[in-house]
């Protein structure tokens, strides 16, 4: 089977690049909603939005946790905030149903 996440690989060389031009960002537990508290639309945009940062945090502990010396403060931090977004994650979730 074919990974296209392997390291050199097309993708894994272009996420890199992402990756390394990304800036950690500090998600509010509670954002401004888009269209009104209550609107499902922007709840499902907001959900849409962290599940991509969330995959590209993801991404990122992959990347730093395989390097020859990864930074375990950059781990840490990494993971602190990945775990922060799968708790919102499953609080918006939670709201839809």
């Amino acid at each position: 089977m074919h990974n296209s996440l392997a390291p050199g690989s097309t993708l894994a060389l272009a996420l890199e690049a992402v990756i390394e031009t990304a800036e950690v960002v500090w998600i509010p537990e509670k954002p401004p909603a888009l269209f009104g508290e209550k609107s499902p639309m922007s709840r499902h945009a907001r959900l849409d939005a962290l599940k991509e940062r969330h995959a590209s945090l993801e991404a990122r502990i992959f990347d730093e946790d395989h390097r020859p010396q990864p930074d375990t403060e950059t781990l840490s931090r990494l993971k602190i905030e990945k775990l922060q977004i799968k708790d919102e994650i499953e609080r918006i979730r939670t709201s839809l149903h």
